[in-house]
């Protein structure tokens, strides 16, 4: 990596941030990047400005950075402050996983480091890929540029989980054998695929199609999906690669996003055909490990042509405390039903989530998966997507935000 290649990461990296809500005027991060050679990239940013440096092995560091030696496979570093994040490295000594995406990325519990000394930074890490920081936020560590984001913003968002919860009666922790295995699940292998990705593929540049000849209606289809892929994530009710989106094509197909592949990356082809009977999907790429789910509901629900499965936040609330969203009314009792529901625990990708899942959603376009986020239905994506918008509106209001 090249100063210039720093600058330019840097940049994107503080827009993304900014996007999140996690930089601004009041809000300031410090970021670091490990180059090829040991050096180090480091970054101040502040609102809209950006002060950076080289700092080779040796010289004098920055006591966050003490993160490199106990993470040798991450390759980048953030110390930010947050809102919610900021709250619980003061009144906690751990946040204990209760959504299934901070289990997955950060570990079973955030411990609190009680300062940047070395040891606390190794105490809190160890196990983990990120942690809080008294009187700091936040530290995070990532393999690559983009898993750190993500690890920021699902940390800020675990924080927030668990303090708004409290309104409706506090949260639940994931079950401990679930998040255990969704953890190593995705260390040793989901997320290796977005990696991969990231370092092999540039965003808006399509690959050769390996795919038989497509109708035009796959073609838009396929479009429609890429398009309200980013959509969703712009508008924060996806982060990184959770969450995934499926579409009716006809009797026997469905079209549904790729397992493990950021929506900044996604292009149309690589949206995968799946067979709705038996789910295979041939030489391409693999599908989104929620396609059972999403099989399941079109051929239980006829009236349904799209299916949007997303980790929005204040739906995430009452899927910890593993309670309906009851106050919906109006448009948003038009476009999801008198009440969300909450499924049963099951872990993901398993023949128990769409059972517990069907059995939630009844006739209804929407409902929750415990500890995991929501499921919204409509005739086709605009239908999904309004359902999913609805749902988050819902939530903030019984929350009284």
């Amino acid at each position: 990596m090249t100063k210039s290649q720093a600058a330019k990461a840097f940049l994107e990296l503080s827009a993304q941030l900014r996007h999140e809500g996690l930089l601004g005027e009041n809000l300031t991060v410090k970021a670091a990047l490990r180059g090829d050679e040991g050096e180090i990239f480091f970054a101040e940013l502040s609102g809209a400005d950006m002060t950076m440096q080289e700092i080779a092995t040796g010289e004098e560091q920055e006591p966050f950075f003490h993160a490199f030696y106990v993470k040798p496979e991450a390759k980048a570093l953030l110390l930010l402050s947050g809102t919610y994040a900021s709250v619980v490295a003061q009144r906690m000594h751990a946040l204990t996983a209760e959504l299934d995406d901070m289990a997955q990325i950060v570990g079973l519990t955030a411990r609190v480091a009680a300062s940047l000394a070395p040891e606390e930074i190794a105490r809190c890490l160890r196990g983990r890929n990120s942690c809080f920081v008294k009187n700091a936020g936040m530290l995070i560590t990532g393999r690559a540029i983009s898993e750190a984001v993500t690890g920021a913003i699902l940390l800020e968002k675990a924080a927030m989980t668990h303090l708004l919860a409290k309104k409706i009666g506090g949260a639940k922790r994931v079950p401990l054998f679930s998040a255990a295995l969704m953890h190593f699940i995705y260390q040793k292998k989901y997320s290796k695929i977005n990696l991969s990705a990231e370092t092999t593929k540039k965003p808006g540049v399509e690959e050769p199609a390996e795919a038989p000849a497509q109708t035009a209606r796959e073609r838009e289809i396929r479009a429609q999906i890429v398009a309200y892929g980013r959509r969703l994530q712009d508008e924060g009710l996806l982060q990184g690669t959770w969450g995934n989106l499926a579409v009716r094509l006809d009797e026997r197909y469905m079209l549904c996003t790729p397992s493990g592949l950021d929506y900044r990356l996604l292009t149309p082809e690589d949206i995968v055909k799946v067979e709705l009977t038996t789910l295979d999907y041939g030489s391409q790429r693999k599908p989104t490990s929620e396609k059972r789910l999403h099989r399941d509901i079109f051929a239980a629900r006829a009236d349904v042509g799209a299916s949007i499965h997303t980790h929005a936040k204040l739906c995430g609330v009452f899927a910890a405390t593993r309670k309906s969203i009851c106050c919906i009314e109006g448009e948003m009792k038009r476009l999801v039903g008198d009440e969300m529901h909450c499924a049963g625990h099951a872990l993901p990708s398993t023949k128990k989530l769409s059972k517990v899942a069907l059995g939630a959603l009844g006739n209804r376009n929407g409902c929750l998966l415990m500890n995991h986020g929501v499921i919204c239905l409509g005739t086709d994506l605009e239908a999904a997507y309004l359902a999913c918008k609805a749902a988050e509106e819902a939530a903030a209001q019984q929350l009284g935000l």
